[in-house]
């Protein structure tokens, strides 16, 4: 019969937490890049043109049928060859997640750009505002605080599907669980300190979440 180990457990829980600087590192730049990329195309999706148009929704479909595992390891293998350039598994991971990110996130702020009432866009117009200065100064403002949530929620999302990029050999929670569980033949021990560590880093993000969003509601 298969006993817990508690000794197991705590060197487990040590060494597995030890990686979640790295979980942590990889979901926030993964979310900046998704922002970074999603924002200026949901911008551009409301603005339709017949080609850029054709080609943001090949962008938006790949990156969205595609599993995330499958991008991970096409960025780390198949990448440096088509570039000839070698990737990092750190950074061919920020890559994929971010990228498949932005796809999501693009639907996400074209939403919420298409929410903000035309009452907004004619004030901005009387104002002498052209379109990219309505857009800056009018739109996105008022857009960001509105998609807190959903923001939020992605990095809770991309915190969990981090897990992915132990396939490609990143020091992560993950993985180390993964070495703990090989190296001491305890899997209930290893995983069950990955499931804590998991749960942890997404129960604080949540609490923090709601704070944030209370703290830059917009008013009724």
């Amino acid at each position: 019969m298969y006993h817990f180990d508690y000794h197991v457990e705590l060197i487990a829980l040590g060494f597995v937490f030890r990686g979640a600087w790295l979980t942590l590192e990889i979901s926030i730049a993964s979310l900046a890049l998704g922002v970074c990329v999603g924002l200026p195309l949901g911008i551009a999706r409301t603005h339709r043109s017949r080609v850029l148009g054709a080609f943001f929704d090949i962008y938006i479909e790949v990156f969205r049928n595609v599993p995330v595992l499958v991008q991970i390891v096409w960025f780390y293998y198949v990448l440096p060859i088509v570039l000839g350039v070698n990737l990092g598994a750190v950074t061919a991971s920020i890559l994929a997640l971010g990228l498949n990110t932005s796809a999501f996130l693009a639907e996400v702020f074209r939403g919420g750009i298409l929410g903000i009432p035309n009452g907004q866009h004619e004030a901005s117009a009387s104002l002498g505002f052209g379109t990219v200065q309505t857009m800056t100064y009018v739109i996105v403002p008022q857009m960001l605080r509105k998609m807190l949530a959903p923001l939020l929620n992605q990095f809770i999302v991309l915190i969990k599907e981090s897990a992915l990029v132990s396939y490609i050999g990143v020091l992560d929670i993950m993985h180390r669980g993964d070495m703990i569980s090989t190296q001491f033949a305890r899997p209930l021990e290893a995983y069950t300190a990955v499931a804590a560590a998991y749960w942890a880093i997404c129960f604080i993000t949540s609490r923090s979440a709601h704070w944030v969003e209370e703290l830059f509601a917009i008013p009724e």
